[in-house]
């Protein structure tokens, strides 16, 4: 239950199928699972612009929460993960800034078809070298964070020919799956934006 809930809470919005890929679970597991989470008042099905999915309720978030605590002291990491959102936290914050100036630039001289120079794409490359690094730190007390550098890997390789993939939302660009970490640290450890 502790990943379905969760990726369900790190997608916000999904149908089945992509709740049970964020973590490479079985669809018909998943299915049965958030079929339980409903009854418990934890998840809710429904359709939004055409399309049918699940969100979490206030009670489910709540139960995700108190799943995430126990794990991370069943698996002793709360000091592991602590040290890597203070090193995420200033990592975040050239990322925010690098995402509000791409968006503002396209807003301003035309769409992120247009192209990137060097400059602008700098602050990605940079953040993903520091990200592998507590990746592997997290990963080490909690392997459910494995993912998270190859993702934003491949949006940084294909934004040259595509910018969107660094900051659209219609993809896994770089700051939907940033956006997503940052979510998974902070609900993780307990802590609110």
């Amino acid at each position: 239950m502790l990943l379905t809930l969760h990726a369900l809470r790190l997608l916000g919005f999904a149908d089945t199928e992509s709740v049970a890929a964020r973590f490479s679970q079985d669809p018909h597991d998943v299915e049965r699972l958030l079929i339980d989470a409903g009854a418990n008042g934890w998840a809710l099905r429904s359709a939004f612009g055409g399309t049918r999915g699940w969100s979490l309720t206030v009670a489910g978030r709540t139960e995700n929460e108190r799943l995430l605590a126990e794990e991370l002291e069943s698996a002793g990491g709360l000091a592991a993960v602590t040290a890597v959102h203070a090193k995420f936290a200033p990592l975040n914050a050239g990322v925010v800034a690098a995402c509000s100036k791409l968006q503002l630039r396209w807003l301003a001289e035309g769409s992120p078809n247009d192209g990137i120079d060097e400059q602008a794409h700098q602050p990605f490359t940079e953040a993903l070298a520091s990200l592998s690094d507590l990746e592997v730190r997290l990963t080490a007390v909690l392997p459910r964070f494995s993912g998270y550098a190859k993702r934003l890997e491949q949006a940084v390789a294909n934004a040259p020919t595509e910018p969107a993939w660094l900051t659209a939302t219609d993809r896994d660009s770089f700051h939907r799956i940033w956006f997503e970490l940052h979510e998974d640290l902070i609900a993780t450890l307990g802590i609110r934006r």
